[in-house]
């Protein structure tokens, strides 16, 4: 589970002579311990007075450092990516496979209390965006491509086979597993198993159907 670190930020000094490299340093810590409460409370925290309630401090103190909500929220968003990016990079064997088993491998990590989190945040994100609102419907095109090169990057070749869509396929199956989960806890849990024989058979070009015969 990931923790929020409680932090009280002093008021800005009354004078504009701090250092640029102090005030950079305080920005990451507070995008920092801002992206510690979206990971453990979900995105309805990201609202500025709640925030700034949350670390203690106000949210004029915010809006010194970031100039708006919006770029408070991205620049939190981005602490968000980078730590994901790093994780998936440590867990990542370097191997490829097929769609099939790629599902069955992602939806596990839905449920990894290490990445379940990160996984949750981004359904939110990506929901929020669907809906249009500000910033995140400049952040969900972005996280998306994201996602689909990430899972191409997992995704075995298929000879003889357009490999165009897969990735976005994949990622929807999994958008809406981890929606319904939130929604229903446990309510998916022999979703991969029945779904990863209809994708390999799809992958490998059979006319069998799934539960036939």
């Amino acid at each position: 589970m990931i923790l929020m670190r409680t932090f009280k930020f002093s008021s800005p000094p009354a004078s504009p002579s701090k250092s640029r490299d102090e005030m950079r340093s305080r920005k990451f810590q507070f995008a920092s311990t801002l992206a510690d409460l979206a990971l453990e409370e979900g995105i309805a925290t990201l609202g500025l007075r709640a925030m700034a309630t949350k670390i203690g401090t106000s949210d004029r103190m915010l809006i010194y450092y970031f100039g708006t909500r919006e770029q408070l929220i991205v620049d939190v968003l981005e602490q968000v990516s980078t730590r994901l990016s790093a994780l998936l990079l440590r867990i990542d064997d370097g191997s490829r496979s097929s769609p099939g088993q790629f599902l069955i491998r992602v939806l596990a990590m839905v449920h990894d209390p290490e990445i379940a989190p990160f996984v949750k945040l981004w359904t939110e994100v990506i929901a929020r965006s669907a809906r249009g609102e500000a910033p995140y419907d400049r952040i969900g095109p972005g996280a998306v491509k994201s996602w689909t090169d990430w899972i191409d990057s997992k995704l075995a070749p298929s000879p003889g086979h357009t490999d165009s869509g897969r990735a976005a396929a994949l990622l929807s199956i999994v958008e809406g597993a981890v929606l319904l989960e939130m929604a229903a806890p446990g309510s998916t849990e022999n979703v991969a198993s029945f779904l990863s024989k209809a994708l390999d058979t799809i992958s490998s070009g059979s006319d069998s159907v799934i539960g036939s015969g």
